[in-house]
């Protein structure tokens, strides 16, 4: 029986021994794509992970601070008139909305581009750890945007989605650079801490 774990079922693919796939995400940020500088970007294995994400000079990365439903993220593979890709439907609840969130909101009503960063946990006996990023290629569109002070406790869902013919042409991709302690690094260093209001 053992054999069977590890027979190939197509190609390379293989079945991991003992493997239960449960996942969710621990963590998100998001972000304006047209502040990641992707020439110097780097890309691997056929452009589904990334190695190093460069931000360009004084951009941020910003933390998604809602509750539950923060954790929407869908990729779809989609068949279209000029070849096949994925659309991403990225889910983000916003808890505080002091002034700054607010102008961020608007850029993104206003048309902005917005790329998101998920910290995965897989839930399985490997109790994996990964990053990946969606978005990256074309970035997501403002979609919805709901604001029910009952229904939500105050936490506002914003909605972002693939452009329509702007298909990507990969899934997620996996952000991982030297390791998760790198990558982690990495993004506490990039992330948007909101200014402390000086004492009156």
């Amino acid at each position: 029986m053992a054999d069977e774990c590890s027979s190939v079922l197509a190609g390379n693919f293989k079945r991991i021994c003992g493997y239960k796939p449960k996942q969710g995400i621990k963590k998100k940020w998001y972000g304006n794509v047209d502040d990641i500088d992707k020439e110097a970007t780097v890309l691997a294995n056929r452009g589904t992970k990334i190695t190093s994400l460069v931000l360009k000079a004084d951009a941020k990365i910003y933390p998604v601070l809602g509750n539950d439903k923060t954790n929407g993220l869908q990729s779809s593979g989609v068949v279209g008139d000029y070849g096949n890709g994925f659309t991403h439907t990225d889910t983000v609840n916003i808890l505080y909305r002091g002034e700054n969130e607010r102008e961020r909101v608007q850029e993104i009503v206003d048309g902005a581009r917005i790329f998101s960063i998920v910290e995965k946990v897989d839930g399985g006996e490997n109790g994996e750890l990964a990053f990946e990023i969606a978005g990256f290629e074309s970035g997501m569109l403002f979609n919805a945007y709901e604001n029910d002070f009952i229904a939500n406790s105050g936490v506002a869902t914003l909605t972002v989605a693939t452009k329509e013919g702007e298909e990507e042409g990969t899934d997620v991709k996996l952000f991982q650079d030297a390791d998760y302690a790198t990558t982690k690094a990495f993004l506490e260093t990039n992330t948007y801490v909101e200014p402390v209001e000086p004492a009156v």
